[in-house]
């Protein structure tokens, strides 16, 4: 391990008083520029901005018992957050926070510190630094300094009493924008996910090497910068600059990637980022700025970080042509579609599903990225098993069309081909209980009746899904209890009304076997067939949830198109019916249609006719 001492002084911010009230930002992170007010209730608060005055931090004192209302004019804040020890945050109010920009309340004691989001600092980054190197799957280096004299640090994380040999290398930064701090939470959950005591990620150890930089801008984040480093350069987007005009920080992330792709190219890129819009996002790179290959890749990674993720669906991506400005062109340009480079975006507020963000659901993010990133490379696990192309026997055709399979291909029949049934197999596992999922690419002329049979220890159940829709993620199938040692067994029938898709499959362990038998419909709800079906003009679609969820209920056509939105919101336990009326079906012609529930991490969908 490395050491470093560094002397570093504050820029003093004057203190700012009114009527006994003190603004400050004299502190490490610390932004503040010009306070006003006129009448020592209401304050309107400017930033030192660079390209972006987004960022703010700083200090009230003297408010005990006063009602203090702040605009910060300078910024974009929904939400601010306030601590009174400058340790522990909390979010203001809906009511403390009426409009854009404006945070007011009426506090508890004398000092209070405020912020866009809860402040990540340099020193706060040492102390966790700390904590990590006492492992002994973590090395600290140094990797240069920066102009004002603080080090981009390198966390090499493996398992060293393995060889490096054979093992592929992932890299993964943030808070290349320092006030963005989610992505330090994010960072940290990617950090407590892989220094965990668990048998897949000591395998995961085993098989990468995990480059993990906290951050790519200290001085940025030691000085309270919104967007760019000290010197008002933006890290982000000096990738393709001439040497002369490179800022320090790129020479020498540059410097470092560069060293590793020349023994080992790097296989997954991740640049963590965060954004003011009320969802996360990846920022896919066209096919046309990449290649066709490349683009599905992206899409594969992406499915993987939002399958089964409330905070985070496919809806939430965002597509750009590939610019050699970052890090991801500057990837590109160099090693081509050896490197799988992106952004990822996490919001400061809330997500898509309307969640408030928070520290917790930040590292819920990370250690899903972890697991993402290991399947994507296709890593498996006795307790979290992959089966993808390893078949027994199949003469089912090979297809690489679309964009939503699993792996190098997928396999498929119709039921008039009587090629029999395709299995996939695991090799003899321990006895537990078993989550079985699985991935298909969806097509407007797949079956809506695919019948898919797992068996293993005794037991055995059979799943009829819709291929037509849910593609490009894990869909529960269902749970196998095994209490001896062997294999599970995973067969899809040729028989079903349309194209019949085998891509993938995964298994995972989840805790000692029961006795009591596992419900073949997802866990949290279930779905009942509409009724009556055939139907004119309306149905009810009945459904029971065993907890208080975030549901989803939605109408389909028979090529896959959204007619209509029944639910979206969050519903109580218990049974709950609706009714697809006249509204609806006056619009639409005769013919099959589907429903979709998802509720939780699960879906299912069912189908029904309508006759006119």
């Amino acid at each position: 391990m490395k050491t470093f001492f560094i002397f570093l002084s504050f820029i003093v911010v004057s203190n700012l008083s009114f009527a006994q009230i003190t603004f400050d930002a004299d502190f490490e992170s610390g932004n503040i520029n010009t306070v006003t007010t006129t009448d020592s209730i209401n304050y309107t608060v400017t930033t030192k901005s660079d390209i972006g005055g987004r960022w703010f931090y700083f200090r009230m004192i003297g408010v005990k018992d006063k009602f203090i209302s702040v605009k910060v004019t300078s910024s974009d804040v929904k939400r601010a957050v306030y601590s009174y020890d400058n340790i522990n945050y909390e979010r203001y109010t809906t009511p403390e926070s009426p409009q854009t920009n404006v945070f007011q309340k009426t506090y508890a004691k004398d000092t209070v510190y405020v912020s866009y989001y809860i402040p990540y600092t340099f020193t706060y980054l040492q102390s966790r630094i700390g904590e990590w190197v006492f492992s002994p799957y973590v090395k600290l280096d140094t990797l240069g300094h920066t102009l004002r004299n603080l080090p981009i640090q390198e966390l090499t994380l493996t398992d060293f009493s393995v060889p490096d040999s054979g093992k592929l290398h992932v890299w993964i930064h943030s808070r290349t924008h320092p006030g963005e701090t989610p992505t330090s939470f994010h960072f940290d959950g990617v950090m407590e996910t892989l220094l965990s005591d668990n048998p897949v990620i000591q395998y995961y150890r085993e098989q990468m090497v995990f480059h993990l930089i906290p951050f790519t801008n200290p001085d940025g984040v030691f000085y309270g910068r919104s967007r760019t480093n000290y010197d008002g350069i933006d890290v982000e987007s000096n990738w393709d600059k001439p040497l002369a005009e490179t800022c320090k920080e790129v020479q020498i992330l540059k410097a470092r990637m560069s060293e590793i792709n020349s023994e080992n190219v790097l296989v997954v890129f991740q640049n963590l980022h965060s954004q003011a819009a009320p969802y996360c996002t990846f920022w896919i790179h066209t096919a046309a700025s990449t290649s066709d290959y490349f683009y599905r890749r992206q899409l594969q990674f992406c499915n993987l970080n939002t399958s089964e993720n409330p905070h985070f669906v496919k809806s939430d991506y965002r597509f750009s042509s590939l610019q050699s400005k970052f890090p991801e062109g500057w990837l590109w340009n160099g090693w081509g579609d050896q490197v799988l480079a992106l952004t990822y975006e996490t919001p400061y507020d809330w997500y898509s599903n309307n969640q408030l963000v928070t520290i917790d659901n930040l590292k819920y993010l990370g250690n899903k990225l972890v697991y993402a990133i290991a399947e994507f490379l296709e890593f498996s696990h006795p307790k979290r098993i992959l089966l993808d192309n390893n078949t027994i026997a199949s003469f089912w055709q090979h297809d690489t069309s679309g964009v939503e399979f699993f792996g190098k291909d997928y396999q498929f029949t119709f039921q008039g081909n009587n090629l029999g049934p395709i299995l996939y197999e695991t090799d003899i596992i321990e006895a537990g209980k078993y989550d079985v999922y699985g991935w298909w690419q969806s097509a407007i002329d797949n079956a809506f009746d695919t019948k898919i049979t797992i068996s293993g220890g005794g037991e055995g159940l059979t799943q009829t899904k819709s291929q037509k829709l849910n593609g490009g993620q894990w869909n529960y199938l269902g749970t196998i209890n095994q209490f001896s040692p062997g294999k599970i067994s995973i067969s899809v029938s040729d028989s079903g009304t349309g194209r019949i898709v085998a891509d993938a499959f995964r298994v995972v362990y989840d805790g000692v076997p029961s006795r009591i038998k596992e419900a073949t419909i997802p866990k949290d709800f279930t779905l009942y067939q509409n009724y009556p079906n055939p139907f004119n003009p309306e149905t009810t679609i009945q459904f029971e949830l065993n907890k208080s969820m975030i549901v989803k209920l939605k109408v389909y056509n028979v090529i896959g198109e959204l007619v209509a939105i029944l639910v979206n919101q969050e519903l109580n336990a218990g049974t709950h019916k609706f009714v697809v009326d006249s509204s609806i079906t006056s619009r639409l012609a005769s013919g099959i249609y589907y429903y979709n529930l998802t509720a939780g991490n699960y879906s299912d969908t069912k189908g029904m006719v309508l006759i006119k």
